[in-house]
């Protein structure tokens, strides 16, 4: 991977260097940094255990160089930024940040790591670290095991929970730091407005559910009831896994008589299929489920054409706003759970690494663990969400306010996760949170501790590896065709007979022997 050096220019206003921080935040171009990483910063947390409290922090700030995704098209200005400035100051440190492109990342991070070409911290985004290179890479000691480590920083653990740890690891063991998401995401957002005008009861289960759909196709003969697409990969976001898991059922791979066995021919899945095919053949899906992508699955309700759709927690802002343009009164309600039920998602974007031929010793670990213990601390938190006070926003009465719409506008428009180069806490909340906020925190709070898994996520299936696309599409294809009527009951079994036959057997074996593995130790 190819460094490139930063380029110093001081910037003509505070604004200007704050919006062109927050694009920085995704990822950082740098120079050749140095490699102090045993300098602990001498800005610690005050919750933070730390891994060894006879040792002074030193003085000078925690130098490393750190590579991580590019989402924008051009690498950034730093020097001059007063808000990455306030950055290093208050974590004490000089960070180096190698940015590479996020559309060839997993090409570049393999060709680094077969090379030894690392920097002190790497980001392994999640479709890395279940491919075969970065598996036995970790296996063979390539990267530090952190798995006795983390339980030390409370702030980083905060932030976890089983099913993350779980997915993220290699045979039961963490080899680096896992950068967070919620596992409870999935939910249905709804017309309340519609519900309300119409007196159709909200519904809590799947009956209830396709009865509502009925009820608003007999009430609003021109809406879509639910707007459903349907790709390859998009059962977690569509409401297939959702409402299989509100039955019982798996999400996606469970265990069946000692087998990870995906749920393909099970009960659960097949009533979900069953209630999608006859509600495509009753006119309450949208006819072009098999073409739209999800982008046009949100945009039907969003334009008002639709009535319910499954989607992410937080999506429910970026709809209600786009709706009340078209109808001021539009109201978006949401329903987190069916039957008290939502299914998880793999809960992380990947982990930062520590490779051992860049970080030496353990002190050198715990000095960039410090590092991501601090950076989980308020005033990091602020300064990544809405910059400088009295620069960036305004502090009123206790909660933060953008200084001006353009502030906001700027920091709306170019702020990138911040991902690139801290983790994220998966919840934060703000005195001046909406109501609309707060439903959607709390839902990510209550709920994720017990979405329902996939068995396979933690597992590695060489197979699956190998032609994994190529299996997806025969499922993908029977799935639609089901449902569209155009295979029946024997026609969709006789193409999971085939998924079988063509790998679907072999990758039910390594997950299996996967999970045995990990559940004898």
């Amino acid at each position: 991977m190819n460094q490139t050096k930063k380029t110093w220019k001081r910037l003509s206003t505070s604004l200007v260097a704050f919006s062109l921080f927050s694009v920085a935040l995704a990822g950082c171009s740098g120079g050749n940094a140095g490699s102090n990483v045993n300098e602990t910063p001498s800005s610690s947390p005050s919750e933070t255990a730390s891994p060894d409290t006879s040792n002074p922090p030193a003085a000078g700030p925690l130098k490393f160089s750190i590579t991580t995704q590019l989402n924008n098209a051009h690498p950034p200005v730093l020097d001059g930024n007063p808000i990455w400035e306030q950055f290093e100051k208050l974590t004490n440190t000089d960070i180096t940040i190698n940015f590479v492109p996020n559309a060839n990342y997993a090409d570049k991070f393999n060709l680094s790591l077969a090379g030894g070409d690392l920097t002190e911290v790497v980001m392994a985004p999640s479709k890395v670290i279940k491919a075969t290179a970065f598996v036995n890479a970790a296996r063979g000691g390539a990267f530090w095991d952190l798995t006795d480590e983390l339980p030390k920083y409370p702030k980083i653990m905060k932030n976890m929970n089983d099913i993350i740890l779980a997915n993220t690891a290699i045979d039961g063991r963490t080899y680096g730091i896992p950068q967070p998401r919620p596992t409870a995401r999935v939910g249905l957002l709804y017309r309340k407005d519609w519900f309300d005008q119409h007196g159709i009861n909200v519904p809590t289960t799947m009956e209830e559910f396709y009865a509502a759909a009925k009820e608003l196709k007999a009430k609003m003969p021109d809406v879509i009831p639910f707007s459903y697409a349907d790709q390859t990969t998009e059962s977690t976001w569509n409401g297939l896994d959702l409402f299989t898991v509100s039955q019982g059922g798996y999400n996606i791979w469970g265990l069946d008589d000692g087998k990870v066995t995906p749920y393909y021919e099970t009960p659960e899945y097949m009533n979900v299929l069953n209630m999608f095919r006859d509600m495509y053949n009753e006119g309450l899906l949208n006819k072009d489920l098999a073409i739209v992508q999800g982008a046009q699955k949100k945009e039907a309700i969003s334009t008002g054409k639709a009535a319910m759709f499954a989607t992410a927690y937080g999506d429910i802002k970026s709809i209600q706003d786009a709706i009340t343009k078209i109808d001021p009164n539009a109201e978006i309600g949401l329903l987190p759970v069916i039957n008290g039920k939502t299914n998880a998602t793999s809960g992380h974007n990947g982990l930062f690494v520590l490779p051992k031929s860049k970080v030496k010793t353990q002190e050198e670990v715990n000095a960039i663990l410090s590092y991501f213990e601090r950076v989980l601390e308020e005033d990091i938190i602020l300064l990544s969400s809405y910059g400088i006070e009295g620069r960036t926003f305004n502090n009123v009465d206790g909660a933060p306010s953008f200084i001006s719409p353009e502030a906001e506008a700027q920091f709306k428009e170019n702020v990138a996760p911040i991902g690139g180069i801290i983790i994220s806490s998966i919840v934060t909340r703000w005195k001046n949170d909406k109501p609309m906020d707060t439903m959607v925190k709390d839902a990510i709070e209550q709920y994720g501790p017990t979405a329902v898994a996939n068995l396979s996520d933690p597992f590695v299936s060489p197979t699956y590896v190998e032609k994994g696309g190529e299996l997806d599409k025969i499922v993908y294809d029977a799935r639609v065709k089901y449902i569209m009527g155009e295979l029946d009951e024997n026609g969709y079994a006789a193409a999971i007979a085939e998924w079988r036959k063509q790998g679907g057997e072999k990758m039910i074996a390594e997950y299996t022997e996967e999970y045995n593995k990990a559940n004898s130790q």
